[in-house]
């Protein structure tokens, strides 16, 4: 466990890619090509997780990422109403993730290592499931935010998972344990940094709450994990998305009325956040996976 102070801070970016049917094709590959870019122009490596049956219809733009030096993990099969890791049975979840492992492999000929549930919803049979299949690592949880209206709800489960990166019990994922996986918690203090946490509350807080996380990571060696979605830089196209009424699965579907900017606005606020996280001197961005290996390095 990492308790000691850090003259480095670990800052993953980590976009997760929903399948979509109501944003064109076209958008998709010119926002990829465009976060590519400002990667390019930032000199950072950011991680991907896609869902596997989306994966599929943008091939060429995945083979793309994964050779400029970007991570590629999964995000699922399909990330459908069905696919809820905190419910399903363990023959089920074995099916769907190695199906959705398999697929993002072949797509990329390179093993894929890290992992993070649809709506982040994770049981012990998912870590069962995903350390059979080799996984390093799993970005799902989120310790200590406090969520009243996604699709999570409230989960009591996230307060109290440890702060730093753990490997959890076999009955109990909030608790550590022995298992092979790495949890690496997505960042939160009570409130989740997240991009719909950006749109709400805007660039200043985000910054804020970055400056925070970041004394946290030099006092105790935490990695800083952000967590966006690439499609919300992308119009929708109008009519299209079915939005279920499961508030189960989806959370109350009205807070997206809160979220404030069009996707063009939400793409620059973004550039300049990452460009602000880069400004730290301590900073230093990398996939999930290759904290994985820097975290083994020093004895965490």
């Amino acid at each position: 466990m990492m308790t000691r102070k850090s003259n480095k801070v670990y800052v993953i970016i980590s976009g997760d890619i929903d399948y979509s049917e109501h944003h064109r094709h076209s958008d998709k590959l010119m926002i990829f090509d465009q976060i590519l870019n400002t990667a390019n122009d930032l000199n950072i490596k950011l991680s991907f997780y896609f869902t596997a049956k989306e994966a599929v219809k943008i091939e060429n733009c995945i083979k793309l990422l994964a050779d400029s030096g970007h991570e590629i993990g999964c995000h699922g099969l399909i990330h459908n109403d069905d696919e809820e890791y905190n419910r399903l049975s363990y023959e089920k979840q074995f099916q769907y993730i190695t199906e959705a492992t398999n697929i993002l492999t072949k797509i990329i000929n390179k093993d894929i290592s890290s992992f993070r549930a649809p709506r982040v919803k994770v049981s012990s049979h998912m870590y069962k499931v995903i350390e059979k299949l080799g996984y390093l690592t799993d970005s799902s949880i989120c310790s200590q935010r406090m969520d009243l209206v996604s699709s999570n709800m409230f989960n009591k489960d996230w307060l109290f998972a440890p702060r730093l990166p753990y490997n959890p019990s076999p009955s109990n994922p909030f608790e550590k344990g022995n298992s092979k996986v790495l949890i690496v918690p997505v960042s939160a203090l009570c409130i989740p940094f997240i991009s719909s946490v950006l749109y709400v509350f805007g660039l200043t807080f985000m910054k804020i709450l970055f400056s925070v996380f970041y004394l946290e990571s030099l006092l105790t060696g935490k990695p800083i994990v952000y967590l966006y979605h690439p499609y919300e830089f992308i119009p929708e196209i109008r009519g299209k998305k079915k939005y279920s009424s499961n508030l189960k699965v989806h959370g109350f579907r009205w807070r997206r009325h809160l979220y404030r900017g069009t996707p063009q606005d939400k793409l620059e606020r973004h550039i300049k956040l990452w460009k602000y996280m880069k400004s730290f001197k301590a900073v230093e961005i990398v996939t999930m996976k290759q904290f994985y290996y820097l975290n083994k390095a020093r004895g965490a």
